[in-house]
């Protein structure tokens, strides 16, 4: 049997070399990988990727370009396609054999081609009437990012615990006074060494109806992605570290103040942070008067720290507490950037999403 030469360098032979549970031939030079049609539909599938019976040949674009590169096995010239939508990928592939030609720094995103596909579908989307009523009508914005793998039973929970917590005292001025009294976060307290508790207990209190349903509606919309990412107790111990923090945060810039914070919207923010950090292919809708447009969310939340935050803090200050908006936005950062690398290297399609290979239509 004569050797298989490397159509990317060609006075290179391929090496049989095991890969997952196949043995494919490999470039010693290149590390590009040649593999039969039935070898890389195997090694798709042996993936959980959400596809169990991968067939490439079908998911490779039909407009072909020629190329110089050769077929190992019928020497005849390749042809380069697309593989998915909206990515840059194009993979070389014998219009013969079906054999297809796959670089070193390749292979993970045709593994993860499945899953990329229905990302991509999903995060680009467009609006439409549906949600253009929807933001019109209650001012909220509409995500466009991928669905999670796992149930996020923590998010839902934090939900149902902010729920229960404010219907419990809702309603009744004497229990509404005797909670905050108790477990609202008062700075000038916490500057005497006192009710240290109320940092984490005040991040489950809020005002009234409207507090309570902006903040609940943040927290399903991006917490089931980072729910998914993080893993449920590390997401759990991260929120609740960003509302204390936050709340710190809080009490040092309004140091002495005798007015009570409530609130998850500092522990939320800090999810902001971490969101735009991390998931920064994904969409979020905006609307400009009436027309509704997606923006990634670095310019969504770039604009809520600026108009919502800073520029009203300076305009008015009074009735929010802004400091544990920017001081749990602060705290989440530094856990976005410090756990980026380990978030991308759990969830690799995550990662492969958020390089610039991808295209997002916004």
């Amino acid at each position: 049997m004569s050797q298989k030469l490397c159509p990317q360098c060609p006075s290179e032979s391929l090496t049989v070399t095991p890969y997952r549970q196949e043995a494919v031939d490999v470039c010693r030079r290149c590390a590009g990988m040649w593999f039969e049609e039935s070898e890389i539909n195997r090694v798709i599938s042996e993936v959980d990727n959400g596809e169990d019976n991968a067939d490439i040949s079908n998911s490779l674009s039909q407009q072909r370009s020629k190329t110089l590169l050769r077929c190992p096995d019928c020497n005849i010239k390749l042809k380069r396609a697309k593989l998915l939508d909206n990515f840059d990928l194009e993979l070389d592939a014998c219009p013969s054999c079906d054999g297809v030609w796959i670089g070193n720094d390749e292979i993970e995103k045709v593994e993860h081609s499945p899953r990329l596909r229905q990302a991509l579908s999903e995060i680009n989307q467009k609006v439409s009437v549906k949600s253009w009523l929807f933001q019109t009508l209650v001012r909220f914005p509409v995500e466009y990012n991928i669905k999670p793998h796992r149930v996020p039973i923590v998010t839902w929970s934090l939900v149902v615990l902010n729920t229960l917590f404010f219907w419990a005292y809702f309603g009744s001025y004497s229990d509404t006074e005797w909670v905050f009294a108790h477990f609202a976060s008062r700075p000038a307290d916490l500057a005497q060494g006192n009710e240290w508790w109320t940092l984490l207990s005040a991040t489950f209190l809020h005002g009234d109806i409207l507090h309570l349903l902006g903040n609940m509606y943040f927290l399903l919309l991006i917490g089931d992605n980072l729910e998914d990412v993080l893993g449920r107790w590390r997401y759990l111990g991260i929120y609740l570290v960003c509302g204390i923090g936050a709340g710190i945060i809080s009490t040092v810039a309004n140091w002495n103040s005798e007015i009570m914070s409530v609130g998850a919207s500092g522990a939320i923010a800090a999810l902001f942070a971490m969101y735009l950090v991390w998931f920064r292919f994904a969409s979020l809708s905006f609307m400009f008067i009436i027309y509704q447009k997606k923006l990634s969310p670095v310019w969504y939340f770039a604009i809520w720290l600026v108009i919502d935050n800073l520029l009203a803090m300076l305009l008015d200050g009074q009735g929010v507490d802004y400091w544990a908006h920017l001081g749990g936005f602060a705290v989440g950062l530094a856990f976005g950037l410090g756990l980026k690398e380990w978030v991308y290297q759990t969830n690799p399609v995550v990662r492969i999403l958020a390089q610039n290979s991808v295209k997002v239509n916004r």
